[in-house]
């Protein structure tokens, strides 16, 4: 298992001759904090202690310098070190200061280590996704070293694992991670189960991990094309039926799938290729939200998106002013509830403006 991330306590090393009983003062390193805060050095008097300057030399030449008028014996401060770069950082140098009663200077010389973690981003696009094969594809912010996947089903159990190591890299590439899904022995699992959601976890070489949570699921609604007459959006009774039997299969999907993750369905509409562009753009959309309307005052309570993609994504190519029934249509695809539209291929390299059925 990967090791979480956590705050680490950090000890000090005094470089220091004599016993700790003769110093006056006590430390504590707070060196490993996320990108944009500093690491701090408290520093806790044992007695009394004036005129305090932490001065620190870092591995990569830089200097720093902090001071403090000084403490009563009990009270403590808390001193930057460095300036918050991200990444691991080596720090020499000295506290030094005088002692109230006597006057006398005292120094302590300190050694440590910091570090400043960058926060770890991931990429993905379904682009970079494949289920057949089991594995997906993702971009680091960062260089990782170790990756873990975990698989649930839309039946909400989960139904394959993966785990990957990786050598040094340059931040930015696509770097995979496979999966299995072992034969299930339960006789209530159904083998075709769909892929719901992954959960991918990252680490980098700093112990940074971050934990990103991955939504492929989606549903092409098999069904009979609602066929809609030349220029008209209106629903013939006679294809009413088609609907109601769509609607059954939406149904029975949503029962089973909208328990582990809220859903939405999408209404693509579609046009032949009679009349301008424009029009028809318009008139698919018409399409979509009749359909959308019939499923909703049938009883489907989900939310709903509508588009209309006109004649650009036809079901059978033709010339151009064909009248051809087959692609007066519509398509329907069940997908999360929030993010983009679960739609690929020709649909991706044409430009639909979705909208909630209201």
């Amino acid at each position: 298992m990967l090791a979480d991330m956590r705050w680490i306590a950090v000890l000090v090393a005094l470089l220091i001759a004599g016993t700790a009983a003769a110093q006056p003062v006590q430390f504590d390193l707070k060196g490993d904090v996320p990108v944009g805060k500093t690491p701090m050095l408290k520093v806790m008097a044992s007695e009394a202690v004036t005129g305090l300057v932490l001065d620190l030399s870092r591995d990569d030449g830089k200097a720093f310098k902090a001071r403090h008028p000084g403490l009563r014996k009990g009270q403590s401060v808390v001193l930057p070190i460095g300036d918050g770069a991200p990444g691991k950082m080596a720090y020499t140098g000295s506290l030094s200061g005088r002692l109230a009663s006597s006057k006398a200077a005292w120094t302590e010389n300190v050694a440590f280590d910091t570090i400043v973690r960058a926060p770890l981003q991931i990429g993905y696009d379904a682009d970079h996704l494949d289920l057949d094969k089991r594995t997906l594809q993702f971009r680091p912010s960062r260089p990782p070293v170790a990756a873990e996947i975990e698989v649930i089903g839309e039946d909400g159990t989960k139904i394959g694992q993966g785990a990957a190591t990786y050598p040094p890299s340059a931040a930015g590439d696509w770097l995979a991670i496979t999966w299995t899904q072992p034969a299930s022995k339960r006789a209530d699992v159904r083998p075709e189960v769909r892929v719901m959601k992954l959960v991918l976890r990252v680490e980098a070489s700093d112990g940074t991990a971050t934990r990103v949570e991955l939504i492929p699921w989606s549903v092409t609604i098999d069904h009979q094309d609602v066929e809609f007459a030349v220029d008209s959006a209106t629903i013939e009774p006679a294809e009413e039926a088609k609907l109601d039997a769509s609607l059954a299969k939406i149904t029975e999907i949503v029962a089973s799938a909208n328990t582990i993750m809220p859903l939405r369905l999408y209404v693509a509409g579609h046009t032949d290729t009679v009349g301008a562009g424009a029009t028809n753009r318009t008139l698919s959309r018409a399409r979509a939200k009749a359909i959308a309307t019939y499923f909703r005052t049938h009883g489907l309570k989900l939310p709903i998106s509508i588009a209309g993609f006109g004649e650009d994504v036809p079901k059978v190519t033709t010339p151009d002013r064909t009248d051809e029934r087959k692609n007066r249509r519509a398509d329907y695809v069940l997908g999360p509830a929030t993010g983009a539209p679960p739609f690929k291929g020709p649909y991706l390299r044409t430009r639909a403006d979705w909208k909630p059925l209201k």
